[in-house]
């Protein structure tokens, strides 16, 4: 991978992604999708709820090596955050911490979207 094209924690989390796929149903855990493959982005979550705080998070992610960065990244990053905490998360901490071009930010929206998604399914399953 070119590092001109990438930073370090973009090529770290792309070679070595974090938390990678999925935890089986179950009555602690939580699943939420976004985007589309034909739109450049899909991001799928679980996680693991206990004590009302994320316990562990999974992801299974389609997309450019940026996708598969943040979705890793994202996984390290909101171990312990609330339902609230799911909600309010915004796409542009991904871009600051990753340095994402802005070609490819709206691709960021998607895993927002994904995010704020697994905040409805906490709030379906309380």
């Amino acid at each position: 991978m070119a590092n001109e094209l990438y930073n370090q924690r973009v090529i770290e989390h792309f070679e070595h992604p974090r938390h990678h796929g999925c935890f089986d149903a179950a009555a602690d855990v939580i699943a939420a999708r976004a985007g589309r493959r034909a739109d450049g982005a899909e991001f799928s979550f679980t996680a693991l709820i206990a004590q009302g705080r994320v316990a562990a998070l999974r992801f299974q992610a389609f997309g450019c090596p940026h996708c598969i960065a943040a979705a890793s990244w994202l996984t390290e990053k909101l171990a312990g955050a609330t339902q609230q905490d799911l909600a309010q998360w915004q796409w542009q901490e991904a871009a600051q911490v990753l340095n994402v071009p802005t070609s490819k930010r709206g691709r960021l929206l998607a895993l927002e979207d994904a995010v704020h998604a697994l905040a409805e399914s906490w709030q379906r399953k309380v």
